[in-house]
């Protein structure tokens, strides 16, 4: 059976529609929380591809954490080995860092809570179409594109939003794994102050929006993945 590495922050964070999505197409997935001090899986033969979620870690905390230097390395050996990966939100980041990129604070203090419009650039049009409604839920992000990767999106206040490396290496900064009962239990531990931040949305907001645009996203992510990884049948067939 061919496997997925994930790489979360937080353990709850396995039961999201990506991997729901990759359960149903049968692959297996090894699971790990550095951040809660798991090792990280080896790349074996049967490795298909690797997932790193996002969590309450910033990209420049990685001198106090050395989980954050074990899962920069483990994305140079992904990469490495020409593996898919799949980098949201601070996975997006570390991605980004590993490319050679600084990922820091919005220069004028945005950060994005809810959902937003996500512009695709011409690139993006073949990953996006004309757009989405997305989740978001980060403080941090404000990086340039990696040099040798491609630009695939963009929101008003945040320049990155999706970028491919390679064939099949993505970052994102946005949530399309989330499902509700996700973005409730974030809502609900997430610091009142971030609110204070400029072009954030209340919960409230963030609860309603998830009621009209989550079915999009959800079902633009399913498309993604299957031209992502697509199976394990046909990746095991590939490899033959």
């Amino acid at each position: 059976m061919k496997t997925v590495i994930v790489i979360t922050h937080d353990r709850a964070d396995t039961s999201n529609r990506c991997c729901d999505w990759l359960q149903r197409q049968g692959y297996r997935l090894e699971a790990a929380c550095p951040a809660e001090g798991d090792a990280i899986p080896a790349i074996a033969d049967d490795t298909a591809g690797a997932v790193m979620f996002g969590g309450k870690h910033d990209v420049k905390m990685k001198s106090e954490h050395a989980f954050l230097r074990d899962e920069l390395h483990f994305i140079e050996q992904v990469l490495k080995a020409d593996l898919p990966f799949l980098g949201i939100c601070l996975g997006g980041q570390l991605l980004a860092h590993a490319l050679g990129e600084d990922v820091d604070l919005h220069p004028e203090g945005h950060a994005e809570y809810g959902y937003y419009d996500l512009k695709p650039t011409p690139e993006g049009e073949a990953v996006f179409g004309r757009g989405l409604k997305v989740l978001q839920s980060h403080w941090h992000g404000w990086y340039d594109t990696p040099t040798g990767a491609t630009r695939l999106a963009y929101t008003d206040a945040f320049p990155e939003q999706a970028f491919r490396y390679g064939r099949h290496a993505y970052g994102m900064q946005f949530h399309p794994e989330t499902t509700r009962e996700t973005l409730e239990r974030w809502i609900g531990r997430r610091p009142p102050e971030r609110y204070l931040l400029k072009g954030t949305h209340p919960p409230a907001t963030q609860l309603a929006d998830n009621l009209v645009h989550d079915a999009a996203l959800g079902q633009w992510f399913d498309g993604f993945l299957s031209g992502w990884i697509g199976t394990a049948a046909a990746m095991q067939e590939a490899a033959e």
